[in-house]
């Protein structure tokens, strides 16, 4: 059965969070001050770890060719900017 379901991410460069496989990310924004990332996700599926980064803007060196571009959140009023990237092909943000 399909659902949507919320996920808190870290304030960590690099996480891994476990979701069923194949689940479907579809926004990433800010709720009570947290960074959060919705997914449609199918509960019947076996989970999977998939990574995720949070990089602040302008505090990074990557290869943008091996990352995909989930969203951005502004926070603070503005101060602070994060960006939300997933590794594609199984290669790590550096």
């Amino acid at each position: 059965m399909s659902r949507i379901y919320k996920y808190l991410l870290q304030f960590t460069e690099i996480q891994e969070i476990e979701m069923p496989k194949g689940a479907q990310v579809i926004h990433v924004g800010v709720q009570a001050n947290s960074i959060c990332l919705w997914a449609i996700v199918d509960t019947a599926h076996p989970a999977e770890r998939r990574s995720f980064a949070i990089l602040a803007t302008g505090h990074h060196n990557f290869d943008p060719g091996i990352v995909h571009h989930l969203g951005s959140v502004i926070m603070n009023e503005g101060a602070l900017v994060w960006h939300v990237f997933e590794p594609t092909e199984s290669k790590e943000v550096r």
